[in-house]
């Protein structure tokens, strides 16, 4: 049967939004073993009612029907502003009514009577003998006037209740031709049904129960199903190549079609919360694709098509809300698309005995529904930048800052990609991106390397958040946060040796670079290629998918005001990072995965460290030690050739100096640091740092003890005991001393 994509009419775009809305959506029993009728429970929510209302009755320019006009032209009644809702086993419509009564002939009328005010009216719906249509069968009316008082009797109500129920008893649901237009999708989905098959099933289907209750008007459907003789089981194996092959091709297919539909849905609707609802869902959703990609798969067993038909369950209710917050926009809720999958949601709890099959054939029909205009390079499965997608991911830091100005769309490049730090913009200074740009580090490297992904990071923290105007008391946080990520996922490492050949850092989930950016969750937002190749760009990406996480998740979420404070927002954010948006919360949990849990543990060492001045430490992870203090200076020179000796450490510097003691003077006495040793002499506690390389916030403080000075060891400022002790667990060997500044500024 060819797929119907001609224009709906107004009537026909209601129906159509109020059928997509439920057809088959709450399916839940499973196939009698020798087939017979399935009862699907549907729901027609009030509002959609009210609104397919007003495109029977009511679709003049200004919304207003009018009910007597008589011959003469001196009697009239106009409805306008419908409300529908329940009234006990009833339907009640209430809307505005003018009302003028006379006597005459035309062009001379006598007056009897205006009127302004309400007009209520109820009935009972019931399902036609046809069995696919749903009326409105007339109870009663009444009219309220200006004070709320009802009006039951009089001239005036009689003549407007007999035009009420020649009215209101027009009103249908007629959904006969539109559950015939299912057979449309049918054949590409069950393949193993002929022709005659198809066609009983979809004439087969019709209403069998109805009831009013609170927020909708529910009624039964009669699916009449019949079990596909299924053959012996194979032996479970391995798919073959060809399956493969189709098997790719299929989940590709479904991706690009899920973003086919957020991209076509989003561009429909003005309303911010809809757009971010739409881009949640995709970004989620490919999430939940790579877990279900490593997955075993089998003939029987395809976890990717369960994931495919989850995330359209999910894209339901944001595009059903498209409809009822976008007036006049109820068309978008195109039948026959959401009819289809919904109608695959419930086939596919039916068990195999229905023979689903979701084919390439059938996804880019799919596609044409959503988009009759849609052409087949639409879901091919690019690795090009979308500008649609960009766009829809840059607004989300716009909902944070309103008022300011949107980033240009014409610059879809990350804030890190290619910092230029000349002060000659014809004699560009090299960058750490330059240097950095094909260097997998070595143990000896570490001196050089370390220190100049440190200050690219650093550019990276500052152009996002300058950028993306992130408030001044995040800045902090959010640079830890980025440095944390970028040692937990790569080591600080872009590229590595591969076979003698120098190739981006990869994982086995398609996670690549410094920042391990999800190529087949960012695809279309990020350039692959360069996230790829530059490890500027990479930096970036990651930098700003981890603030739209801290801003849009964690923030609004409130993780702060949990127990950990403030620094639960680097946790969540990077939970949603690791996990996808709908984990923002992983790391506070205890119903989720040990191997979660193991990874959610390992980043607060790290972002612990980091926030303690200590990220240098990631040498630890490459398998060196960590470089001495301080970011080395960017200078032209490229980085160590193979066979180089890396230069000999400087010095530490001076223990005890009176810039030590400056620091500690400086500081709030009601705040706290840590003492990691004490010491006869400066040259101990000097040893001491250098023995344990220790960086960061360390300081050696001269105090006097009676007749002797002692040299304190100190590390960090914390203005929380809970911050103190967060950072105390890393020193347990050399059991430190938690104290506070006051009682060494004191002495």
């Amino acid at each position: 049967m060819p797929a119907q994509v001609s224009a709906i009419s107004p009537v026909g775009g209601s129906l159509r939004r109020l059928l997509s809305v439920t057809l088959l959506i709450l399916l839940l029993p499973t196939l009698p073993a020798q087939g017979s009728t399935v009862q699907v429970p549907l729901s027609f929510e009030y509002p959609l009612l009210e609104q397919l209302l007003v495109r029977q009755l009511f679709n003049t320019p200004d919304g207003s029907a009018e009910i007597l006009n008589d011959r003469t032209g001196c009697s009239r009644i106009d409805l306008s502003d419908p409300r529908l809702g329940p009234a006990g086993e009833d339907l009640e419509v209430i809307t505005r009514v003018k009302a003028r009564l006379g006597a005459g002939i035309p062009g001379a009328c006598s007056e009897i009577l205006t009127w302004q005010g309400q007009v209520a009216f109820t009935g009972r719906p019931v399902i036609e003998s046809n069995g696919t249509s749903l009326r409105f069968e007339p109870r009663e009316s009444w009219l309220i006037d200006s004070d709320g008082k009802e009006i039951r009797s009089g001239r005036l109500r009689e003549v407007a209740d007999a035009s009420l129920r020649v009215f209101f008893g027009r009103f249908t649901l007629d959904l006969a031709p539109h559950l015939r237009s299912l057979g449309d999708v049918l054949p590409d989905f069950l393949p193993h049904r002929s022709t005659e098959q198809l066609q009983s099933i979809v004439n087969g289907l019709g209403f069998s129960a109805l009831r009013v209750s609170p927020a909708s008007l529910d009624v039964s459907m009669d699916f009449p199903i019949e079990a596909v003789p299924q053959p012996p089981p194979k032996p479970e194996g391995t798919l073959s190549p060809e399956e493969m092959r189709r098997w790719e091709e299929r989940w590709q297919l479904m991706d690009a079609l899920l973003a086919l539909a957020v991209k076509y849905y989003a561009s429909a609707t003005d309303l911010q919360a809809l757009r971010s609802a739409l881009l949640e869902i995709l970004i989620d959703s490919r999430y939940r694709l790579g877990e279900a990609l490593v997955e075993p798969v089998s003939p029987s067993h395809d976890p990717v098509r369960a994931w495919f038909l989850d995330s359209w369950q999910r894209l339901d209710p944001v595009i059903r809300r498209i409809a009822l917050e976008q007036e006049g926009q109820e068309h978008l809720l195109v039948f026959n698309v959401l009819a289809a999958t919904d109608a695959l949601q419930a086939l596919d709890q039916l068990g195999p005995g229905i023979g689903l099959d979701i084919s390439a054939d059938g996804l880019r029909r799919l596609a044409r529904l959503i988009d009759a205009s849609y052409g087949e390079e639409l879901l091919r499965y690019s690795e090009e930048v979308d500008p649609e997608l960009q766009r829809l991911f840059q607004e989300q830091f716009e909902t944070e800052r309103p008022g300011s100005e949107m980033p240009e769309p014409q610059l879809p490049e990350p804030a890190a990609f290619r910092f230029d730090f000349s002060l000659f913009p014809r004699a560009r200074a090299a960058t750490p991106t330059d240097r950095l740009a094909s260097w997998a580090p070595g143990r000896d490297d570490l001196d050089d390397y370390l220190p100049l992904v440190s200050q690219l990071l650093q550019t990276t923290t500052e152009e996002v958040s300058r950028k993306h105007g992130l408030a001044s008391e995040h800045k902090s946080l959010f640079r830890n946060l980025v440095f944390a990520t970028a040692w937990q996922e790569s080591c600080w490492r872009q590229f590595v040796v591969k076979d003698k050949k120098l190739v981006p850092l990869r994982s086995g989930t398609g996670d690549v670079g410094l920042m391990q950016i999800n190529e087949r969750v960012w695809r279309g937002f990020y350039d692959l290629q360069k996230l790829r190749w530059d490890i500027g760009y990479n930096s970036g990406a990651g930098a700003e998918v981890l603030l739209d996480y801290l801003l849009k998740y964690a923030l609004r979420q409130g993780e702060q005001k949990r127990p950990g404070g403030r620094s639960n927002l680097a946790r969540a954010s990077y939970s949603a990072y690791n996990g996808g948006p709908r984990q923002v919360s992983r790391y506070r949990r205890n119903d989720v995965p040990a191997a979660h849990r193991k990874i959610d543990a390992a980043f607060w060492d790290k972002y612990q460290q980091v926030a303690a001045g200590n990220e240098l430490r990631v040498a630890v992870c490459l398998g060196g030690e960590p470089p001495s203090r301080g970011p080395a200076p960017v200078t032209p020179a490229t980085k160590k050739p193979a066979g180089v000796q890396a230069a000999k450490k400087p010095a530490s510097p001076p223990a005890g100096t009176a810039s030590d003691g400056q620091w500690v003077r400086a500081q709030r006495a009601e705040h706290f640091t840590l003492q990691l040793g004490a010491f006869s002499e400066a040259k101990f506690a000097a040893d001491f740092i250098r023995q344990e390389s220790l960086s960061g916030p360390v300081h050696v403080y001269p105090m006097r003890q009676g007749q002797e000075t002692r040299y304190l060891v100190l590390y960090g400022s914390y203005g929380q005991r809970g911050d103190a002790e967060a950072v105390k667990r890393k020193f347990t060997r050399f059991k430190p001393w938690l104290r506070r500044f006051g009682d060494l500024q004191g002495r």
